[in-house]
């Protein structure tokens, strides 16, 4: 994703809170702009951005093709970027401005008929989605769902006899084995990027992503954010989305798991969202030395800032300003501890809940029925 103005980035988070936090988690997702987790929503499919697709019963299928028997050193770097450019788009997001995109990033078609998939965040905060395609066209993109916990969406287009990508078995993946990145490096459509697969199952410190993701050394810059991480044969094995943002790294970069990302894809246009997660319906602010004490609370724990409809909060005598300092048994000192409780849970399960009050400086229990993270 390449951002073009100057904003506070709104993250939907699947796991149903908004965490204001004092500092950056240090990340460049997409190689685009730095990653401040001081605003995330409890929506999964970002709540400002227009859908009109919520539930489809007749979800596309994502066939894993085998590598080919007789092409053990697979195709070279020309080869494969003939293959796969013309299932590459540019995605352009348009927010307050018509005339000027907030951001841009890569996609891949996904199906003939104009299925593509992308980044959670390259569409988050936009009011209307551009797609160019490799030959020119610019069509209306329509949102169908996004994930924020796994930086997964999926747009969808009017089209048909569209050139869709072809995927690979990203769990056969080795380290040492060649791939090559397409995407809209820096706003310049069509780059062509090669490296290798550096590392497998990385598990990043961060509350934005919970599948473990390939690292691989190719260049990762603004505007690549959703597009192909390719095998030698040109399959996609990987949707790119995050690289680390500090001036001691280079030539590290991440990229989704396509053999993870697959469910979560087809349950995003299914359902518009992915189904089976647990939510408090709150935001709340992460704690600590500095912000808490200067405010009268806490200097550890989730302050609740708000208390959304359908919540259960609210009837279990929680309010505003409550600091949750413990779940289900587990010291809540940062947002993160709450959320990995959270995730052992489903939606109709209760979790029992330490309320700290600042007003009485007391803590009590509650028990709180969970519901179902949209």
């Amino acid at each position: 994703m390449k951002n073009n103005k100057s904003k506070t980035l709104s993250v939907a988070i699947a796991m149903g809170f908004m965490v204001l936090t004092a500092y950056a988690v240090g990340y460049f997702f997409g190689g685009d702009t730095e990653f401040s987790t001081d605003k995330l929503n409890e929506a999964t499919t970002p709540t400002d951005i227009i859908t009109n697709i919520t539930q489809n019963d007749n979800v596309p299928q994502i066939e894993m093709k085998p590598a080919p028997d007789n092409l053990d050193d697979g195709y070279d770097t020309v080869s494969i970027y003939e293959k796969v450019i013309p299932s590459v788009v540019c995605i352009n997001v348009y927010g307050g401005d018509p005339l000027l995109a907030d951001a841009s990033g890569t996609g891949i078609i996904m199906t003939e008929d104009g299925y593509i998939i992308t980044n959670a965040h390259v569409i988050e905060g936009g009011t209307s989605v551009n797609v160019v395609l490799n030959d020119g066209r610019q069509m209306r993109g329509v949102i169908v769902g996004a994930d924020s916990r796994t930086d997964l969406a999926v747009i969808k287009i009017s089209a048909s006899g569209l050139a869709c990508a072809e995927f690979g078995d990203s769990s056969s993946l080795k380290i040492g084995e060649r791939t090559v990145v397409i995407g809209n490096a820096g706003g310049l459509s069509g780059s062509c990027t090669t490296g290798i697969i550096s590392g497998l199952d990385r598990n990043m410190d961060s509350s934005r992503r919970s599948l473990s993701l390939i690292q691989t050394s190719r260049a990762i810059n603004p505007g690549n954010s959703g597009g192909p991480l390719l095998n030698r044969w040109g399959q996609v094995v990987g949707i790119t989305s995050s690289k680390i943002a500090s001036v001691d790294y280079e030539g590290i970069g991440f990229a989704i798991p396509i053999s993870s990302a697959i469910p979560i894809i087809e349950d995003i246009i299914q359902n518009g969202y992915v189904t089976g997660r647990a939510a408090l319906g709150i935001s709340v602010v992460e704690l600590n030395t500095s912000n808490g004490p200067e405010s009268g609370l806490p200097s550890y724990g989730s302050c609740i800032a708000a208390i959304n409809p359908g919540s259960n909060m609210a009837r279990a005598g929680v309010r505003e300003r409550d600091v949750i300092i413990e779940a289900n048994g587990r010291k809540v000192v940062t947002n993160d501890d709450l959320l990995e409780e959270l995730e052992k849970f489903a939606p109709g399960d209760v979790i029992n809940l330490g309320i700290f009050r600042p007003e009485t400086e007391e803590t009590f229990y509650v028990n709180v029925l969970l519901i179902e993270a949209k």
